[in-house]
């Protein structure tokens, strides 16, 4: 019978991909996520579990390098920043089933 646990995700950037090896050594040893919250990164992160989409994310964040970073960002001069972010969101939305405009 598997234990089952809530799990609340924090932000703090990359730092936040910690998340995903302890999601996998709690699913290893037998836990059941019933819930998950998290803040930034953590809701990423704890979204992509609830999808059952972490490997394939997990698959991709092992490819990135300086290059793919600089890939994803489209500066912009604007009042609401430097860095627009349509990139980052058109990324994410390849692991997001269903996604629509």
């Amino acid at each position: 019978m598997k234990q089952k646990v809530a799990l609340v995700l924090s932000s703090g950037g990359s730092k936040g991909l910690a998340h995903i090896g302890v999601i996998n050594e709690l699913e290893k040893h037998n836990f059941e996520i019933t819930s998950v919250s998290g803040s930034s990164i953590g809701s990423v992160i704890g979204g992509l579990c609830a999808m059952d989409k972490l490997p394939e994310y997990t698959d991709w964040a092992r490819t990135v390098n300086r290059k793919t970073i600089w890939g994803l960002m489209d500066f912009t001069l604007s009042s609401n920043g430097l860095i627009k972010g349509e990139k980052v969101f058109d990324k994410m939305k390849t692991f997001i089933p269903g996604y629509a405009d």
